[in-house]
């Protein structure tokens, strides 16, 4: 019975870390090398603390914790830009540096011989100090952190770390802080592997480096593989199966003589394995996924595959403000080594009027669109939006006072349904704020039922209300298209920036795009299009900026522009 529960015991420890990191690698697309070294900073933390101040061994933990990812926070802040093969490279190396650091610190760590004598959990007078009184001890330990993750997954906080994972730079785009997602869930996950290491000191009464090696990060990556990313019951299921089967194969005639040294590389052909053939592990991110007509009932989204009479949502409604330009571009210019991308390029946006942005290619329609955006600083110049200067504000500050963009390569979350591609571009959600998250969740709760109304709206008014829990890549290039365009009014932006909304799709659906852009100015939209389709530009636009050079060359109305000689030369062939 005390063998069984031990066995329990370190498999739920295992439970843990792979739960803490699979948000950081599953959720939020990170991959770090060094999640076992944060478990053996918490154990040491734990156990110096207990040890030394004689304090309760749940301070210990907690400390530990708070400890533990004050570090990870502090590493992941200025890394967290790089890309992820770098980020890799860092983690491997962080894990040696401090793996050895552990190992030549004697006098505080023990070196190789550990240290000893770590008191037993003591609770209420009750002693956990075997497997067996341990075990219920651990089991609520599992339960707790379980609650914690599964509440940040499936909130709005979650969903952003899911679009992270999927395209950094369409997260930005949709008014999120890229950085500040990443460090806060690589806090999270390393503060609840430093809770296991913690429990784990006081439950083996021992803790040493042995437990920070490289080989135990990469058995808790090949657990979370196996089990599958981005889904909790995964990770259980993998931190079970790699712990628990070694066991049972250990009691077979001669196997302990073998397990051990063939283990690094049972887990790494598992790894290979997994990753070459089923990536998604056994439990895949939507395996519970159900497109069922109560759930899609539930959710307020329409079983028709068209509903255009749903009326006008609400934020599409005029917005009064003073006359004259709602955004204004003066002087705008951007070099990259040599090359003038834009140069003293000027611009404004009517209100409620649709301006198309046209040239040859390479003349600096998507550089200025970037740099309008955020996305790119200018070197000279201004831009102004409601009489306000937006010059060097950043990109997921855009959407958040009214400026939102599309891609011309569509940009949608294809690993995530259609709907949760909506709603991760509602601003301002309590759900997206973790103290919110667990202080208020009734709010959360209100919020998140009031946004999905609205995404339901979104969809239905496009055309897209059936596809709701259809997993994004599963659509359509014209679908995701029209998807792309939901997303960006799901923002409620007044000013919307296109970047070539009808290329790539046929004539038919060139012509349900025409009709969507017409609705939304003539709902009091403003909204800048780049396109290189001339009948969309003539069919739709109020004026038309050609630009070549990386400047200003003409401005007018699209028959003015193709009826002056010069620029036909230069761009549309007469």
């Amino acid at each position: 019975m005390e063998y069984l529960a031990h066995t329990l015991n370190l498999a739920f420890i295992f439970v843990v870390l792979t739960v803490s990191l699979n948000l950081i690698l599953g959720y939020g697309g990170m991959a770090s090398m060094a999640h076992a070294v944060f478990f053996c900073i918490g154990g040491y933390i734990s156990a110096i603390v207990t040890l030394n101040l004689g304090c309760n061994f749940l301070i210990g933990v907690l400390v530990a914790v708070v400890a533990t990812a004050a570090v990870g926070g502090a590493l992941a802040a200025p890394f967290i830009r790089v890309q992820e093969e770098y980020l890799i490279l860092f983690t491997i190396a962080f894990q040696m540096v401090v793996f050895h650091l552990m190992m030549s610190l004697y006098n505080i760590t023990g070196g190789d011989s550990g240290i000893f004598g770590v008191p037993s959990p003591r609770l209420f007078g009750i002693v956990f100090d075997t497997p067996v009184r341990f075990l219920p001890l651990m089991t609520i330990f599992v339960i707790v952190v379980y609650y914690v993750a599964f509440k940040v997954t499936k909130s709005p906080f979650g969903r952003v770390l899911k679009g992270i994972r999927e395209d950094e730079r369409a997260v930005s785009s949709l008014g999120k802080n890229v950085i500040q997602f990443k460090v806060i869930v690589f806090m999270v996950g390393t503060g609840i592997a430093a809770g296991a290491g913690g429990i784990f000191a006081h439950y083996t009464q021992f803790i040493s480096p042995a437990i920070g090696s490289l080989d135990e990060s990469i058995l808790i990556i090949a657990m979370v593989v196996l089990g599958g990313t981005a889904n909790l019951w995964g990770s259980a299921l993998g931190a079970f199966l790699l712990i628990i089967i070694p066991e049972i194969l250990n009691f077979l005639p001669g196997a302990s003589d073998l397990i051990v040294p063939l283990r690094g590389f049972i887990y790494g052909a598992l790894l290979i394995i997994f990753m070459r053939f089923r990536p998604e592990g056994l439990i895949p991110e939507y395996f519970h996924l159900k497109r069922t007509e109560r759930g899609r009932q539930k959710a307020g989204i329409s079983s028709s595959p068209k509903v255009m009479d749903v009326g006008t949502p609400k934020a599409y409604q005029a917005e009064p403000g003073s006359e004259g330009p709602i955004l204004e571009v003066k002087g705008l210019s951007k070099s990259f080594g040599g090359l003038k991308a834009v140069d003293d390029f000027f611009m404004g946006l009517e209100r409620g009027k649709i301006t198309a942005l046209v040239g040859p290619n390479g003349c600096g329609k998507t550089t200025a669109f970037n740099l309008v955006t955020g996305f790119l600083k200018p070197d000279g110049g201004h831009i102004r939006f409601r009489d306000k200067s937006i010059t060097n504000l950043p990109a997921h500050k855009m959407p958040q006072i009214g400026i939102a963009r599309s891609w011309q390569d569509v940009r949608i979350f294809q690993g995530m349904t259609v709907l949760d591609n909506l709603l991760i571009a509602r601003q301002n959600q309590s759900g997206e704020r973790l103290i919110k998250l667990f202080a208020m969740p009734w709010q959360v709760k209100r919020e998140e039922q009031e946004n999905r109304k609205a995404a339901a709206l979104y969809l239905n008014w496009v055309g897209l209300g059936e596809k709701g829990f259809e997993i994004a890549r599963n659509l359509s290039y014209a679908e995701q298209k029209l998807l792309a365009i939901a997303r960006l009014l799901t923002t409620e932006a007044q000013v919307l920036l296109l970047d070539e909304p009808s290329s790539g799709v046929d004539p038919n659906w060139v012509e349900q795009f025409m009709g969507i852009i017409r609705d939304l100015a003539a709902s009091g939209k403003t909204i800048c299009i780049v396109e290189h389709n001339l009948e969309v530009v003539r069919g739709i636009s109020d004026t038309v900026y050609f630009m070549a050079e990386g400047r200003k060359m003409a401005q007018g109305s699209a028959d003015e522009l193709m009826a002056d000689p010069k620029l036909g030369e230069i761009y549309f062939g007469v």
